[in-house]
């Protein structure tokens, strides 16, 4: 199951968790470790996303600079320092 199918399944969990019947506090320690499980596939996949982003960055950076000539930017000789 992608990691989006398990984010939903769990948002359908800690949506009836109320619902379940379970004493408070078995109900508590479940929502908790639904929320951690929510949050830990939500950051793995912000990172997947972040990840992403960097090595097609790097890729459009290699491009460009394989296809870019290196020129010297040199101060026009007739212009005094002063």
């Amino acid at each position: 199951m992608s990691r989006a199918g398990m984010l939903m399944l769990l948002g359908v969990l800690v949506f009836l968790a109320p619902l379940s019947g379970f004493p408070m506090a078995l109900r508590a320690l479940f929502e908790f470790v639904l929320g951690a499980a929510v949050f830990s596939i939500g950051l793995s996949m912000r990172l997947r996303a972040v990840r992403r982003a960097h090595e097609a960055a790097a890729v459009v950076a290699d491009t460009q600079s394989e296809n870019t000539e290196t020129v010297a930017v040199l101060p026009p000789q007739n212009v005094s320092p002063v």
